[in-house]
């Protein structure tokens, strides 16, 4: 089949054509586990409130994240309390805590009486040798073992494979294998140290597909050391994966992991998945970041301030004239708005929209002296300029020209 016959669209129509679609085997649709509150609270600097946990854990279930891990109930009283507080708040989302291979974890997840439990137990031979102290026939019968206990306290039990993509395949499947039999109902492939690439990561998440006696949903949680866990959290949906682990603003430990917000949009615009509330993304990053400190990067996508601001003339022109010739996607649609920006390298066609959104007529030659006061100003100093200040030039220019 040759290529699909272009037509308008915001995004690469390349995305969608036949052969490309056939590279992929994507899921039906997909679940969000977002990790705020937990992995979240492991960014240098993050500590939440058990009322900051709640507070962005209603945020996570209005924008329709179907699975928010709400923290590790061991670790502390706050944590416990927190847990409550979001289960008893009797959101749509599903409840997990996150526990290490002890059984106590696993009663304190339990006790607090979330829906499940994320365990985190690293099979890798690194992990195995410098950390756990123990063989791999030891490490199986425990995690067997610990899956059973956890699933005799009734609760859905995620398999978080801890330095998954740097185990020795072979006793990868053989744990995943061994783990479902004793009842796990969901595996998860872990990119630790944000170490693998997408093709590697889409390779993986299909051998373990087809190497998996029984069939579960799997889930991937990949870190961005290498700025590659977008990416790679997108090639393990390419491959089948149906649950991918995130992070609002992607916060987690050293330099994070898949920010949820961009997952989510990626999701819908380049894949046609997920069913998300995406116009409530915007504030809930804001509360995220006014709640952590985490500062937003004006660049950052989908959120940052500069997401939706133009500041060439040729492109405030083609944007003024249509939108779609310089956004993939409209800022309404994330719950953010666009600016024109003022300076510089602004044109007549830009001057005249801010003239026009001031409500300040202008003639032509006033129009051509704005341009030139404000492309001064702002090579000057260096900055862009403020509606109160564009308003200030438009005066002078006036006066001038009267006098």
């Amino acid at each position: 089949m040759g290529l699909m016959e272009y037509k308008e669209m915001a995004v690469s129509y390349y995305n969608f054509v036949a052969e490309v679609r056939e590279l992929m085997e994507l899921p039906k649709d997909v679940i969000i586990h977002d990790t705020t509150l937990r992995e979240g609270e492991q960014a240098a600097g993050v500590i939440y409130r058990p009322e900051n946990k709640l507070e962005i854990a209603k945020l996570l279930d209005e924008v329709g994240i179907q699975q928010i891990e709400a923290g590790f109930p061991a670790a502390s009283k706050g944590e416990r309390e927190a847990l409550k507080m979001i289960i008893d708040a009797g959101l749509n989302a599903k409840v997990f805590g996150f526990g290490r291979a002890v059984k106590s974890d696993i009663d304190a997840v339990a006790d607090v009486g979330a829906y499940g439990l994320v365990i985190s137990f690293p099979p890798s031979d690194i992990h195995l040798k410098y950390k756990l102290k123990m063989s791999r026939d030891e490490y199986y019968n425990r995690a067997v073992e610990l899956v059973e206990y956890a699933k005799s306290r009734g609760l859905y039990i995620t398999f978080s494979a801890e330095d998954s993509t740097r185990t020795d395949f072979s006793f990868l499947v053989k744990v995943f294998n061994g783990i479902v039999e004793a009842g796990c109902d969901r595996v998860r492939i872990v990119d630790t140290l944000g170490c693998i690439h997408p093709i590697a990561m889409k390779f993986l998440v299909k051998k373990v597909r087809e190497s998996l006696k029984k069939k579960v949903p799997i889930e991937v949680h990949c870190h961005n050391d290498h700025g590659l866990a977008l990416a790679n959290t997108l090639a393990a949906v390419e491959a089948g994966a149906e649950v991918l682990s995130t992070s609002v603003l992607g916060i987690g430990e050293r330099c994070g992991l898949a920010a949820t917000e961009e997952v989510i949009v990626a999701l819908k615009n380049l894949y046609g998945l997920g069913n998300f509330k995406t116009e409530k993304l915007y504030r809930l990053c804001k509360e995220v970041e006014r709640i952590t400190g985490v500062v937003i990067p004006p660049h950052k996508p989908v959120v940052g301030a500069n997401a939706f601001a133009h500041a060439s003339g040729i492109h405030q022109h083609a944007i003024l004239e249509n939108p779609i010739c310089y956004e993939p996607y409209p800022p309404e649609m994330v719950g953010q708005t666009r600016r024109i920006v003022i300076g510089k390298l602004s044109g007549k066609h830009a001057i005249k929209a801010k003239l026009a959104e001031l409500g300040i007529e202008a003639t032509e030659e006033e129009v051509s002296r704005i341009v030139d006061l404000v492309k001064s100003i702002s090579e000057e100093r260096r900055s862009p300029l403020s509606d109160r200040e564009f308003m200030e030039i438009v005066d002078i220019v006036k006066k001038r020209i009267l006098n």
